[in-house]
C-alpha cells in the first residue's frame, strides 16, 4: 500500500512552535551573564577570588586582534580552570554603544556554546572608554593581566606597544611559572585600593 501524503494541508504550526522553543531554550543556555561593573566596584570583585591565579583578559568587539586570541582563552580556561585559576573577561566598550554590547553578548555566547558551565566569569566595565583605560593604565588592547592567589599583579601582558606583541605561549608560560611558585617577569602590582 502506498500513502500519498498533500503536502499543502498539512499543519506545519507545531513543528515550527516545537523548533522555536527549543531553539529559545538552547540560547538561554547559552545565555552569557555580562556583570556591569565601574572601576571601584571592579577593583573590589577582583579581590573576592583570594585563593586563585586570576587572568583577567580585557577585550572589545572593535579590536580585531582580542576577537583572535579569545578562542585561545577559551582552550586555555580547558586547560587551567581546575589547576586553581580562574580566568575573567572584561568588556571594553563604550557604555553609550548598547549594540555594541548586545554584539559581545552574542560573540561570548557563541564562544562557549557548548559549555553550559565555562568557568569564565564576564565583566562590563561601565565607564566611559577612555576613563576606563586610563584607571586600567592601559593604551590598548588586547592586554591580559595575571594575579596570584594574594591578589598581586604579577604579569601585565599589553598590546600597547604594536612592536612588541604577547602571544598566549606567553600566558601559558606566565601561568606554569606561577603554577610552579616561581613567579618571574613583571615587578609586582597590588590590586589597587
Amino acid at each position: 500500500m502506498v500513502v500519498v501524503l498533500n503536502m499543502s494541508k498539512l499543519n506545519y504550526t507545531p513543528l515550527l512552535l516545537v523548533l522555536l522553543i527549543t531553539n529559545q531554550i538552547a540560547n538561554a543556555q547559552n545565555k552569557i551573564d555580562l556583570q556591569y561593573v565601574d572601576y571601584a566596584q571592579w577593583t573590589a570583585q577582583l579581590k573576592t577570588y583570594h585563593s586563585k591565579i586570576v587572568v583577567v583578559d580585557y577585550w572589545a568587539t572593535w579590536c580585531g586582534s582580542c576577537l583572535e586570541r579569545f578562542p585561545h582563552m577559551v582552550e586555555m580556561n580547558k586547560t587551567y580552570k581546575n589547576k586553581g585559576v580562574q580566568f575573567v573577561s572584561m568588556l571594553l566598550e563604550d557604555p553609550e554603544e548598547p549594540e555594541a554590547i548586545e554584539s559581545a553578548k552574542q560573540f561570548l555566547s557563541k564562544q562557549f556554546k557548548s559549555e553550559k558551565k565555562s568557568g569564565f566569569d564576564h565583566y562590563f566595565m561601565t565607564e566611559n572608554l577612555m576613563i576606563s583605560f586610563e584607571k586600567l593604565d592601559l593604551i590598548g588592547i588586547p592586554a591580559v593581566f595575571i594575579y596570584d592567589d594574594k591578589g598581586e599583579l604579577i604579569h601585565r601582558l599589553t598590546g600597547d606597544n604594536p612592536n612588541n606583541q604577547f602571544t598566549e605561549l606567553d600566558i601559558e608560560q606566565a601561568l606554569n611559572a606561577m603554577l610552579n611558585d616561581n613567579k618571574t617577569s613583571s615587578p609586582k602590582t597590588s590590586i589597587p585600593p
